[in-house]
């Protein structure tokens, strides 16, 4: 058995992967660690939506990984919080082969065994809401070991909780990891919980990322006011940068569990912030600019009220379902 330090291995979902960072798999850079709040930045040393690929004929394979703060929350399992996930590309489609579930600060687990001696394309899926300050892959002593790098450009998210993939049961079942598999494209997930404020400090992240599309879907975090003062400066914001000019924004509507629920006040509350959405969006249409799209909540995860795991945070089933109307939508704008 062989240990490869995987910092000297292309991981997908950081913001500006070149440069320097503390921690190996934080999604945004050192450059960026005075630029926006506290909180924003604490929360972007967790490694949601990173992603480590590789070819490789190995028979085994295991990983080691150490975590900052071994944390702990009531709605969502340890799995999603700091586990591994492991899938295995075949005829184009990618599939699960397991989790590599944390017991503390380091970990180590086997997540492949007696498996036949044939190249195979790997993902290997990264905590959602701790921070991995060492991670291990141990494979094969003469085994066939590179990097698969995927050279899209990639979808950045912006958001709240529910981007960073609270409350997924496993780190590959976040909505951002799931499109990215269909899709096929990086997917780099700015989510931070509590704090997808629709701030100019990140819109001006974003606009220093060459992407294919950028996603706003922050309306969990922000009252109506804020979404009536932050939504056009933020769209200015990201367009500030020539390389972000054309690159299409869609804001993404709260979605809605079940709308004949008994919380009607929620409801209500939810409905009157998306109507503003639309309107400020309508207004920076007509104040000329461009390439702005809208995906509406109607759809998403409003089938029946099984969604969640407390009304708000996704559970699995949430995050297939608002992945699938994600990706529905996409195909209908015909942008990608």
């Amino acid at each position: 058995m062989k240990y490869y330090d995987t910092k000297s291995l292309h991981a997908q979902g950081l913001a500006e992967s070149n440069l320097a960072r503390e921690y190996p798999f934080q999604r945004l850079p050192q450059k960026y660690k005075k630029s926006v709040r506290k909180e924003v930045w604490e929360l972007s040393e967790n490694s949601a939506g990173v992603s480590i690929s590789f070819l490789s004929d190995t028979t085994e394979i295991i990983v080691k990984w150490s975590l900052k703060h071994d944390l702990k929350m009531n709605h969502m399992t340890d799995a999603g919080i700091k586990g591994i996930d492991l899938y295995e590309k075949k005829n184009d489609t990618w599939h699960y082969i397991g989790t590599g579930l944390p017991n503390g600060k380091k970990n180590e687990k086997t997540l492949l065994k007696d498996a036949s001696k044939t190249l195979r394309e790997y993902c290997l899926y990264l905590p959602l809401y701790d921070t991995v300050t060492n991670l291990q892959l141990g494979l094969d002593d003469d085994c066939t070991f590179e990097d698969a790098i995927n050279k899209t450009r990639p979808i950045v998210f912006y958001g709240t909780s529910i981007t960073q993939g609270g409350c997924a049961s496993r780190p590959g079942l976040a909505h951002t990891n799931i499109i990215s598999r269909k899709l096929d494209h990086e997917c780099i997930n700015l989510g931070f919980s509590g704090n997808g404020h629709l701030e100019n400090s990140v819109g001006s992240i974003m606009s220093n990322i060459d992407a294919s599309l950028y996603i706003i879907e922050c309306m969990y975090n922000v009252n109506k006011d804020m979404v009536t003062s932050n939504i056009i400066p933020l769209i200015k914001t990201i367009r500030k940068n020539p390389v972000a000019k054309k690159t299409p924004i869609i804001f993404i509507e709260q979605c809605i569990i079940d709308i004949g629920s008994i919380h009607n006040e929620f409801i209500n509350s939810v409905i009157e912030k998306n109507d503003e959405l639309n309107k400020q969006v309508d207004k920076a249409i007509n104040k000329g600019e461009k390439d702005l799209f809208m995906i509406k909540q109607i759809g998403g995860i409003d089938e029946d009220s099984e969604a969640t795991v407390d009304g708000i945070h996704f559970n699995d089933l949430g995050f297939q379902r608002y992945a699938d109307h994600f990706l529905k939508n996409i195909k209908e704008l015909d942008i990608l």
